[in-house]
């Protein structure tokens, strides 16, 4: 077996890196930005972009130079970014936002001014590794592949094990950090005694800043999960001290009274638990858990009621314990999967469905479709209710969209709907509640018959939920 040399081992070491980097940049974005397929693809174009820009830049300095202190220095340089990078996110990103009302721009800028130096300067080792690999002109298709074989693995392998492994143990902080040693590391193994003093110092300064820990910014607690970047928040809500769960800059998902945490805090939630108490259902349904307040609540005035929650992330248990209150009643059964997987494969019948999922201040597109609202349908029982929460608008314009998108798609098969908003007016944007059954029923007070849109639903095949919520973001500007 054919010994693994150096520069296979720091391409496979930058591409690990890369990858990690990748996804510690879309988690970084995440509180300030958002999560969105929008912030992905900002994230990624400009990455590509830079590691372009570098294999340009990398190929003519290693043709003109061929030196393989080049590439310690290059190595050194994409450590520093990086190390720039985990210093100043936070005050860059408050500028951008405050400076910037487009989310699309400020994905791209951000990821400009963040992430695009480090990947710039990994991009430029890579030809300079090839030019380096190769010393006869009959091997030049083995070596080069070799290299491009060895970065392949350490993205792939990179790629799952932040994903899988690392973001469940330590933050997206952290998570760069790793990015920096990685590189640090990969800088020494080649000429390790060449230009020693000056590397020995830069490699000191890294090392030292890396361990200067994160100002903690009072009230505030941030958590890490495999699924997603939280934060927990103190602060005030109707002139009463809360804590609260944010997942992005579009609100508060989850919030309790400190000190009262039985007592709901929302409008949109209330209404949910209004609604469904009425029911008096025997089987319930919640696709999304947040802070798991809703079903906390439901335990405590329906005891006798079999409450599902359909939650993504395992770890938001542990948070709503730990800072919500929230004590595991008998009657809950947590089921930690996607909501449209369970609701495709689930052959249960419920009284009432309830649907309050969003990923910041936006509802996924599978939940948005025809597909989605058959399925939801088969789980309903006979005389059984659906009941959502929806971020949109009744008065024409891109909010009400959403409105109509999400009204078609429960429409396949429940007639029957109302709405409700905290205002009793039709607004351009705010929380609905919105009502779902076969048959025609008597509601609370509040509630207004919906009428039928009589548009198309959209399908699992196209759903433009990014288009719709980004139209609906910027009229509401």
């Amino acid at each position: 077996m054919k010994r693994i040399g150096k520069f296979e081992l720091i391409s496979f070491t930058t591409g690990f890196a890369l990858l990690t980097y990748e996804l510690a940049a879309a988690r970084i974005l995440a509180p300030s930005i958002g999560s969105s397929t929008y912030v992905w693809t900002g994230v990624i174009g400009v990455i590509i972009a830079a590691l372009s820009a570098g294999f340009l830049i990398g190929g003519k300095l290693a043709d003109s130079r061929r030196r393989a202190i080049d590439v310690v220095w290059l190595l050194l340089f994409a450590a520093s970014f990086a190390l720039i990078t985990l210093v100043i996110y936070n005050g860059l990103l408050e500028w951008v936002v405050g400076a910037i009302a487009d989310s699309r721009l400020q994905a791209v800028v951000a990821a400009l001014l963040l992430f695009a130096p480090t990947s710039f300067f990994i991009g430029t080792t890579s030809p300079y590794l090839a030019k380096l690999k190769v010393t006869s002109l009959h091997s030049t298709g083995q070596a080069v592949a070799s290299l491009d074989t060895f970065n392949a693995i350490g993205g792939i392998v990179g790629t799952f094990s932040t994903g899988f492994i690392l973001f469940g143990f330590i933050g997206s902080r952290e998570a760069m950090g790793v990015v920096v040693v990685l590189l640090l590391i990969a800088s020494w193994l080649l000429k390790p005694r060449q230009d020693t003093g000056k590397r020995l110092l830069l490699s000191l300064i890294i090392i030292v800043t890396i361990c200067i820990p994160a100002p903690n910014v009072s009230g505030v607690k941030n958590i890490d999960t495999a699924s997603a970047h939280y934060k927990v928040v103190m602060g005030y809500y109707n002139l009463r001290p809360v804590t609260g769960l944010l997942t992005g800059p579009g609100g508060t998902q989850s919030a309790v009274y400190m000190g009262d945490p039985s007592d709901l805090v929302f409008w949109y939630t209330q209404q949910m638990a209004d609604v469904t108490i009425a029911q008096k259902p025997k089987n319930i349904l919640l696709l999304g858990g947040g802070a798991f307040t809703l079903p906390q609540y439901l335990s405590e005035h329906l005891p006798q009621a079999s409450i599902d929650v359909v939650e993504i992330d395992p770890e938001l248990k542990n948070i709503a314990t730990e800072y919500f209150s929230y004590t595991s009643p008998r009657s809950v059964h947590e089921i930690f999967t996607d909501a449209r997987t369970y609701v495709n494969k689930s052959d249960k019948q419920y009284d009432i469905i309830l649907v309050d999922v969003y990923g910041d201040a936006s509802i996924p597109f599978s939940l948005m479709t025809k597909e989605y609202g058959q399925a939801i349908e088969s789980l309903l029982a006979p005389n059984g209710v659906v009941v959502a929460n929806v971020i949109g608008g009744m008065l024409p314009g891109a909010c009400n969209e959403i409105i109509t998108a999400l009204d078609s798609a429960y429409r396949t098969g429940l007639p029957y709907a109302w709405y409700n908003n905290e205002s009793s007016l039709p607004e351009k944007r705010a929380n609905y509640i919105l009502v779902y059954s076969r048959q025609d029923m008597d509601m609370p007070e509040g509630y207004t018959r919906l009428p039928d849109s009589n548009r198309q639903p959209y399908t699992d095949n196209y759903a433009p939920a990014e288009r719709l919520y980004y139209n609906c973001q910027q009229s509401d500007h």
